[in-house]
């Protein structure tokens, strides 16, 4: 496996850990006659590492979709969804990977070739077909030669899932079926071919807000899978339900929902939960009319529904569920993240359990924070005396005692809530006023109410910031006493970062409910209490004729919540097909639960480290903290190249400075002295990045890893151990240099010749087939590569040719620093008629030094659009290049220099009424966002020279001959 989960990690001393991820075949869709089926069917043949989004962006090139769409789609591969039977959203229309297998290659044990063919597919969900075959053939090392005879395994559909239930991967035995569900127990899998489906012509999607009690609102999923099964109004009309996801109200706290429902946001806030769902059908006006009913349906149920029709705002609707992994943000990206599978008509008791849970451990929370402020209200208190020399417990007085009788007052009222929520609501009333509870109107509809209800609509509440903060504040008042307020908000934040919570999302559609628990990892005993609910949520599970997992598996986190009995098929299974325990040895067998595991604490951060408080390495810890490690920043990294290395993903190069930091810890905190290879370490994870800030857009949390790489490489600097190459120094003078003599020397010889001398050398190794190998088949990369390497690795690719000879500046003649030089058309400006309006170009080092070509054409362009273009006097860099090379000071000179220069020729100019800035360049455009133009040219707008000319009316249409290519890299603004 690739590891993204830990479920690669050895825990045996002499284990390899085996990563599929250069597996990378992806085959085209075709139609084929799968075996026993009647009519061809799409497919697609994959390997075993190929990423899930890149299976379905294939499909969806076909017009075909790919039904296994786990929200890890982005980051999860082939492999690990057919080792753990995985789902998602689709599932509830066509099932999970099992359902959409038609055919499969593994090696077992014994190091031959397995492959399994489902025979008679009946393209749909597994469980529905009576009896299910398939065949199973060994094959020898070689892959071709037969060894032993193919065997026929014939199971009754029913026996895949529990009855009741939409996924159920529980039964790791699964009739001896190999690879599938099996955890990578009995062997590797290598490739698979899927069926592919056709998704009818029109969707539309459903945003549904529900904001009553979630018990009345969960019968609405039924209601809504009952619409579109057979026999349904919809079904019958040709619709089907392609999805149905569902938001918990902390779920949508986390990601920061914006409620649509714009007058119910306006009294009740956030919805209580969010249905998502995807109606589709080739009939328009069919799915129109079922999209409506379903929005009827949930009226009923106190819920606002909203219709998405165009591809966009369906895509805006499905965002929030995307983000689900946000909700671990403030507790340093740590989670227990378990998912159940409850019958749909017990969902609504299942809700309630968790609301239950969810009550409690707010209570002992808020509990834990009075014995806190115990503590300290008995212990010596801060003041603010100033000057006077006066007896601190004379200032304090009686305010001690009538702050302790505050809060052991209030603690009385939240033990008495958290021990008789079970009690009769009309018995609970009686007490109220002995208590100071106060309560609003009761708009539970719970059928035996009791105390419960009303903490669970809020009726009654228990809040600190209403019933004891107010109360110390009154006691504590006055300048004097301020410290002592300042050390209760203290405490309360300290308390309040180690309360539990329950948040659920689930895929609505079949019951598989993902119960999540932000935990922080550093908090021993938040820890234990985290396990003591997932128990209580196991066993609520199995209670309500549930499941313990429909897609995560059961791994070692959940081995102790199926008995023997349910795990002794497995394990029989195990020991004939590997008895040695070749693959994953001990996993799901006695012994492999988290009874030896334990959680290394990265708490030790920013407080016991002089290197901490010393350099950037703070700044760095604190910006990676918050990852998930949930991969979808891979796909659009430079750097991440699975064929040649598997390391320098945004998400793995944070792993690794993560472990950097904690070495540099430890050593720090041991006194060792910090080894130098950590150094060298560190200086090649900063190295692989091109500080493209494309992995900043699809991550949940906003980690920029270009801003890590640029502190990284600061840190270097700082601490005297960054790496001299001297092309980059070359480079980095000539972005620098100001004189246009110096420019015009080290343009000849490094662009001109230099480049000429590069072409020179690719051809002569191109003809000499250096470059093939290298080039088709990247070598894997770790540290520094060898010089050979390296030379191939420059020449790999011609240098262009065909440069202007000289700098755009100084085929003007404006190449005087002493002088602003103004472009415009005098008779255009002369015209009765001219409405054009002064900009101010930055044309920046790559579109004056390098290619001068993009200069000119920029400002020939605005010559004829009539615009009045001011230039900045002399040769100037932005200081983005220094700044992304990790030097910090020089580029915040460049920075203030340039300002200090713009504001001069803003004061000089200033009857141009400058209201454009204009770049051609997208890294420019990043730093120039930090100059604070607004300051020096009041009321104006940063603009590519694109926007600027779209803005104009500037249109390609109607031109006949001419080709021109858009290329968005040098143009599209960074983040």
């Amino acid at each position: 496996g690739t590891g993204y989960t830990g479920g690669a990690i050895p825990l045996t001393p002499f284990a390899a850990v085996i990563n599929t991820e250069k597996l990378i075949d992806l085959g085209a869709v075709e139609e084929l006659a799968l075996p026993g089926c009647d009519r061809p069917c799409a497919t697609i043949r994959t390997g075993a590492g190929v990423v899930t989004a890149r299976v379905a962006e294939a499909a969806a090139a076909a017009d075909r979709v790919f039904a296994v769409d786990p929200t890890s789609a982005e980051a999860s591969c082939i492999g690990g969804n057919i080792a753990m039977n995985a789902g998602g959203k689709k599932a509830v229309l066509w099932g999970t990977a099992l359902d959409n297998l038609a055919w499969w290659k593994m090696v077992d044990a014994t190091g031959h070739e397995v492959e399994i063919t489902r025979l008679d597919h009946n393209l749909g969900k597994i469980h529905e077909q009576e009896l299910v075959r398939f065949e199973i053939r060994r094959l020898r090392g070689d892959g071709r030669t037969p060894y032993g005879e193919p065997e026929i395994l014939a199971v009754p559909g029913a026996q895949f899932r529990r009855s009741g239930l939409g996924k159920d991967v529980t039964d790791k035995f699964l009739a001896g079926l190999p690879g599938v569900q099996k955890e990578g127990t009995d062997g590797l899998i290598v490739a698979a071919r899927w069926i592919l489906h056709q998704m009818p012509r029109h969707t539309r999607t459903v945003c549904l807000e529900f904001f009553g009690q979630v018990r009345e609102a969960v019968p609405a999923i039924i209601e809504i899978t009952d619409h579109f099964k057979p026999g349904g109004a919809g079904r019958q009309s040709g619709v089907l339900l392609a999805g149905l996801e569902h938001l918990d109200e902390r779920y949508l706290r986390a990601v920061g929902y914006a409620t649509k429902a714009k007058r119910r946001a306006e009294t009740a806030g956030r919805p209580k939960m969010v249905l998502l769902g995807d109606i589709v059908g080739d009939d328009e006006a069919a799915v129109m009319r079922a999209a409506s009913e379903v929005v009827r349906l949930c009226n009923l149920r106190s819920a606002e529904g909203f219709i998405a029709v165009d591809a966009e705002t369906r895509r805006k609707f499905w965002l929030d569920r995307a983000r689900t992994a946000a909700i671990s943000r403030h507790t340093n990206a740590f989670k227990l993240n378990e998912d159940v599978v409850i019958p749909l008509p017990r969902m609504g008791e299942y809700c309630d359990g968790i609301e239950r849970i969810n009550i409690e451990l707010s209570l002992r929370n808020k509990l834990a924070l009075c014995d806190a402020l115990e503590r300290f209200l008995r212990g010596s208190l801060p003041l603010h005396q100033g000057d006077a020399a006066l007896d601190a417990e004379a200032l304090v007085g009686e305010r001690r005692g009538t702050a302790l009788e505050a809060v052991s007052s209030v603690r009385g009222r939240w033990q008495w809530l958290l021990d008789h929520l079970d009690l009769p609501l009309a018995e609970a009333e009686k007490h109220f006023d002995r208590f100071g509870i106060r309560a609003g109107p009761l708009r539970n509809r719970a059928p035996a109410a009791t105390l419960f209800h009303r903490l669970q609509d809020y009726s009654v509440r228990a809040s600190w910031k209403t019933e004891l903060r107010p109360q110390l504040a009154g006691i504590f008042d006055g300048v004097v006493y301020r410290p002592v307020l300042e050390e209760v908000a203290t405490i309360q934040r300290r308390v309040l970062r180690s309360r539990l919570f329950v948040a659920l999302h689930m895929h609505a559609g079949d019951g598989n409910v993902h119960t999540n628990i932000p935990v922080n990892s550093d908090d021993y005993e938040m820890l234990q209490a985290a396990y003591a609910v997932v128990e209580r949520i196991m066993r609520l599970a199995r209670e309500l004729d549930g499941v313990v997992s429909g897609e995560h598996g059961i791994g070692m986190t959940k081995l102790e919540f199926l008995s023997d009995a349910e795990m002794q098929p497995f394990r029989d299974y195990k020991s004939r097909v590997d008895p040695a325990g070749h693959f994953n040895k001990g996993k799901l067998l006695p012994g492999g639960d988290l009874s030896r595991a334990y959680t290394p604490s990265f708490s030790l951060l920013g407080t016991e480290s002089l290197i901490m408080e010393q350099s950037e390495i703070g700044n760095i810890a604190a910006m990676v903290k918050d990852c998930l490690r949930c991969g979808k920043c891979k796909p659009v990294c430079s750097t991440h190249v699975p064929r040649a290395n598997l390391l320098y993903s945004p998400r793995n190069k944070i792993l690794a400075t993560s472990l950097l930091i904690e070495a540099f810890l430890y050593e720090e905190q041991t006194r060792r002295g910090v080894s130098l290879r950590h150094f060298d370490e560190f200086s090649d994870v900063a190295d692989h990045c091109t500080i493209c800030h494309k992995c900043v857009n699809p991550c949940p949390v906003d980690i920029d890893f270009g801003n890590v790489s640029i502190g990284m490489r600061n840190l270097l600097r700082e601490q005297g151990r960054k790496r001299f190459v001297p092309a980059k120094a070359a480079a980095m003078a000539f972005l620098t240099m100001k004189d246009p003599a110096t420019i015009r020397l080290v343009r000849k010889l490094m662009i001109d010749w230099g480049y000429r001398a590069q072409r020179l050398a690719h051809r002569g190794a191109t003809w000499l087939g250096l470059l093939r190998t290298q080039t088709r088949q990247p070598p894997a990369t770790l540290g520094t590569p060898p010089l050979r390497a390296q030379i191939i690795h420059f020449i790999n690719k011609p240098m262009p040719g065909g440069l202007p000879k000289r700098t755009a500046r100084a085929l003007l003649d404006i190449e005087d620093d002493r002088i602003v030089p103004i472009i415009r058309d005098p008779r255009k400006l002369a015209a009765v008629d001219y409405d054009g309006d002064a900009v101010f170009y930055f044309p920046g080092c790559g579109s004056e030094r390098l290619f001068s070509q993009v200069g000119l054409a920029t400002q020939a362009m605005l010559w004829e659009i009539g615009a009045q273009t001011v230039l900045p006097p002399g040769y100037l860099c932005c200081g983005y290049p220094q700044t992304a090379a990790g030097e910090a000071d020089q580029g915040r000179a460049i920075t203030t220099d340039n300002r200090v220069l713009f504001h001069r020729v803003a004061n000089t100019l200033n009857y141009l009424d400058i209201r454009t800035i204009i770049v051609s360049c997208g890294t420019c455009m990043d730093q120039l966002e930090k100059y604070h133009f607004e300051q020096i040219f009041p009321g104006c707008r940063l603009l590519d020279i694109y926007e600027y000319l779209l803005d104009k009316g500037v249109r390609l249409d109607g031109i006949a001959g001419s080709r021109y290519r858009y290329y968005n890299p040098c143009h599209a603004r960074m983040r």
